[in-house]
């Protein structure tokens, strides 16, 4: 017989530890689970809210030179 019967078992360098087997399970079960919620979000969500468009607002006047502004020009260019 020859070594190579427990080809199923890793074998460990002395001074070596081991990977933690269960903490694999746990990352791959997490890593699933949170792509199964994300997959799954859109489809408990329900429908969608219809969005109408705001009522076109009256244009506005933009800029208007008032007295106010004509006699701010008119230090100015002095």
């Amino acid at each position: 017989m020859s070594d190579q019967s427990d080809s199923d078992t890793p074998r460990v360098e002395p001074g070596v530890t081991p990977p933690d087997v269960r903490r694999r399970r746990f990352l791959l079960a997490f890593g699933a689970g949170a792509a199964g919620a994300a997959v799954a979000a859109p489809a408990v969500a329900g429908p969608a809210a219809v969005v109408t468009p705001p009522s076109a607002a009256p244009a506005s006047p933009g800029y208007r030179e008032t007295d106010h502004i004509r006699a701010y020009y008119a230090t100015a260019r002095r």
